[in-house]
């Protein structure tokens, strides 16, 4: 198994994550487990604001979004309320479709649940649905059609004037999105990232 982490070099002499995400990729391996390790010196770019991003922004939208949705998707409950509103005001106005086609959901639901896992909350599924958010993805012909395929942002992919134009805009969209429902400013949000850094 390949995991890329960035380490950072303490008074010691030993090597440690640079931030709670390289942190998390870390605790994957057992306590005295061997691992391969090529050391790579990387770009000049700001490690604080690769802690910032990661320890900071990416730490505090974990802790305030949710996976929405469930296992049936916006559109399919979207369209089955629609249909069953018009049925029910066909019928009389009585509320039974209505009624009707909540149980169907909840039905619905139960079946899928013991088929698929439901969605859980990652950092690493954060990640990539920012970078699709943000255009940081190249498009690919397959024989299924146009994919999109995101970038790397690690320290040899990116310059610091890149990666700063990335954090902003993944601010913009964290905000716009999932910050946005708990803070009332950006001001407000940018110091929560600030103080969870500081404080993590």
């Amino acid at each position: 198994m390949a995991i890329e982490v960035m380490l950072v070099k303490g008074q010691d002499g030993s090597l440690r994550p640079a931030s709670s995400a390289d942190q998390e990729h870390m605790g994957k391996f057992k306590v005295g487990q061997a691992v391969r390790v090529t050391v790579t010196q990387i770009k000049a770019r700001s490690l604080q604001h690769h802690r910032l991003f990661f320890g900071g922004l990416i730490a505090l939208a974990m802790d305030y979004y949710e996976p929405p949705g469930g296992l049936i998707t916006p559109a399919e409950r979207q369209t089955l309320v629609r249909f069953a509103a018009w049925l029910d005001r066909q019928g009389g106005n009585t509320g039974s479709i209505r009624r009707a086609q909540e149980a169907y959901l909840a039905d619905l639901e139960q079946r899928r649940a013991k088929r698929i896992d439901a969605p859980h909350k990652s950092q690493d599924a954060l990640l990539e649905w920012l970078k699709l958010e943000v255009g940081h993805f190249d498009l690919l012909m397959t024989p299924r059609g146009v994919v999109r395929r995101t970038r790397s942002i690690n320290f040899n992919a990116m310059s610091q004037d890149e990666f700063a134009d990335f954090y902003r805009r993944c601010f913009s969209v964290i905000w716009r999105f999932i910050l946005s429902q708990v803070f009332s400013t950006e001001d407000e949000a940018q110091q929560a990232v600030d103080l969870l850094l500081q404080y993590g």
